[in-house]
């Protein structure tokens, strides 16, 4: 699904960005600028995987991605019919290859199953694709093979997100005592703690702590992972008060479900949750989007605060 540039979804209340078509469909739409090369590979998307064995790949991202810039492209696997692996059927580790449609394949590489603290094991491929076209991914798991295939497009054509190296967007995020028009603020149950302090005050006096801004939505977060990985901060923040300080912003104006927030459209984003890691100065030190599980993040903490 793609938002439109003025904001709204046009889809019912619990599709959000990170929307399936099905069990098996949970590619994310790509892009919040309704650009018409996010909206063509949706239609020749209608399933995000070709499967062989009995085995598929979930592609647990967007079906566009920018040429140039490194990714992180989480991968679930799933049985032919759509059912997603459980964390005691998911293997430990997958081989994965990416390369341009028509190129020699290059030798795998071997991505570890990530699943603390959250229901569904993902296997997060990180890539470069250094010019536009379809790349395919195509793993092993003991001798059954799966694939699936990435449209590559200019960056510039590209909705932009800022990323490692770039600048936080100062926006002023809802808070418990400044709404901003948004009801609820958090529709975690109960309400995390990480609405005290908006965006932009955090960054213009972090107190020297480093910051995490994550938008979520735990309410209407189609594939069930945003309540999680919300869940998975809120139990390291304490652990890390004196050195971090969370934000947390939801992705809808309302209960509808249909309009969204000043930070979804400052930030560009088509999918959700999407997690921002960035020194006391606000320059980002890393993202996870899509899904994440309490080991990559412990791992991207550990660094932003060591």
């Amino acid at each position: 699904m793609t938002i439109r540039s003025d904001g709204v979804s046009p889809v019912s209340r619990r599709s959000f960005l990170l929307g399936s078509a099905g069990a098996l469909v949970l590619a994310a739409c790509g892009g919040g600028d309704g650009g018409g090369d996010e909206a063509e590979a949706e239609a020749r998307s209608t399933t995000t995987t070709t499967a062989a064995g009995g085995l598929a790949i979930a592609r647990v991202f967007s079906p566009t991605q920018p040429a140039g810039r490194p990714l992180r492209l989480p991968l679930a696997l799933a049985t032919a019919d759509g059912a997603i692996l459980p964390a005691d059927e998911a293997p430990p580790s997958i081989a994965a290859r990416w390369y341009l449609e028509g190129a020699t394949p290059p030798a795998p590489a071997s991505i570890a199953r990530r699943d603390v603290g959250i229901p569904t094991p993902y296997f997060p491929l990180e890539a470069t694709f250094p010019e536009p076209g379809t790349y395919l991914i195509d793993i092993d798991v003991d001798g059954e093979r799966a694939a699936t295939t990435v449209d590559v497009v200019p960056s510039e054509r590209a909705a932009f997100v800022p990323g490692p190296g770039e600048a936080l967007i100062p926006v002023r995020t809802p808070t418990v005592a400044d709404a901003r028009g948004v009801d609820p603020i958090c529709t975690r149950r109960p309400a995390c703690p990480f609405h005290d302090r908006p965006l932009d005050a955090v960054l213009g006096d972090s107190q020297g702590k480093a910051i995490a801004l994550i938008i979520s939505t735990p309410a209407y977060c189609q594939t069930a992972i945003c309540g999680p990985v919300l869940d998975l901060l809120v139990d390291r923040a304490e652990q890390h008060a004196e050195v971090l300080t969370v934000v947390h912003a939801e992705v809808y104006d309302d209960d509808t479900a249909q309009t969204t927030t000043e930070t979804v459209k400052a930030y560009g984003l088509g999918w959700e949750p999407s997690l921002f890691l960035a020194a006391p100065d606000g320059t980002i030190n890393a993202r996870l989007d899509y899904t994440f599980d309490g080991s990559e993040l412990d791992e991207v903490l550990s660094r932003l605060v060591q």
